[in-house]
């Protein structure tokens, strides 16, 4: 069953992440790993009561029988000094490991992704009004793939030059904006986009992007904050994300312009960290999704025959 979007795209014609493709194995896989853990479990178990059988022997010296005591007793030892271990977090390591694994991708599953950053002018009264002045998109590397000036479409009344770097020069002789969008248009096709407060740079380029393919991380929720008492989410800025998830990376700092190279990497950098958890909700939303189309088919060809 295919889910239309407003771009023409469907969920079963659009290339999605790795993780979305593969989701429904993820619980049977969870099943099985579940069940060989138990097996082990009972087969450790096994071979301790078994060595504690033989080392009980009611002729034996006071000497051989301690010594047999001992060795009956080192097993369950043992055991309780590796429960220790994984407590203090020595299984730590192997979660680290699997998650490791999981988050290893192909050269061609990392092309599915791309980051993008714009740079915005003011025009109108007072240069409140946001013009596209600047696109830039980066691949899953952080290698530039596309980064142009784009010619304004109104006058602009303030380059805002302290903080998007943008002077009057620079968009002299920039690229028209219908090529720019259609060359931007053409790299997110069938990409999963990410970025930080993605809405208003699509808005900006005059394009949309299909929202199962779409990674904001203005719009993760464990990224987001609640500023009242009403318990509303609400977006958080990206250099606060950056120093508190990125190992107190600086970016964007005060009276320096911001580089939309940077801000797209990072965006990118903190996708990276909740990757998997990300994919995972967007493929539950995708399967619900779905159930709820087929049900209102079923429903709909049913008053149909009536």
């Amino acid at each position: 069953m295919a889910i239309p979007t407003n771009d023409n795209q469907t969920l079963d014609t659009v290339q999605m992440s790795p993780e979305l493709q593969q989701s429904k194995h993820w619980s049977k896989k969870r099943s099985t790993n579940q069940q060989q853990q138990q097996q082990q479990k009972m087969k450790n178990n096994d071979d301790c009561y078994s060595i504690g059988g033989e080392s009980s022997d009611a002729d034996s010296s006071f000497s051989s029988s301690s010594s047999s005591s001992a060795s009956a007793q080192a097993p369950r030892n043992n055991r309780r000094r590796r429960r220790r271990q994984r407590g203090r977090g020595g299984g730590t390591k192997k979660a680290t490991a699997k998650q490791a694994q999981q988050s290893e991708l192909t050269d061609e599953e990392k092309a599915q992704y791309v980051a993008m950053d714009c740079e915005m002018v003011g025009a109108g009264v007072g240069g409140h009004r946001s013009i596209l002045a600047r696109v830039t998109i980066v691949d899953w590397n952080g290698q530039v793939l596309f980064d142009q000036y784009v010619q304004p479409t109104e006058a602009v009344t303030d380059y805002r030059t302290f903080v998007s770097g943008i002077t009057q020069q620079d968009l002299e002789g920039a690229e028209d904006i219908h090529d720019c969008r259609a060359k931007v248009a053409d790299i997110l096709r069938n990409k999963v986009l990410i970025g930080h407060h993605l809405k208003n740079d699509l808005k900006a380029i005059g394009l949309t992007h299909p929202w199962f393919d779409t990674r904001d991380t203005a719009k993760w929720d464990p990224f987001m904050k609640v500023r009242f008492n009403d318990g509303i989410l609400w977006p958080r800025k990206l250099r606060e994300l950056a120093f508190e998830k990125l190992n107190k990376r600086v970016i964007q700092v005060a009276g320096k312009p911001h580089s939309p190279i940077e801000d797209a990497v990072t965006a990118l950098d903190l996708y990276k960290l909740v990757r998997n958890k990300w994919e995972k909700a967007v493929a539950y939303k995708v399967n619900k999704t779905r159930e709820i189309m087929e049900q209102q088919i079923a429903m709909d060809q049913q008053q149909q025959q009536r």
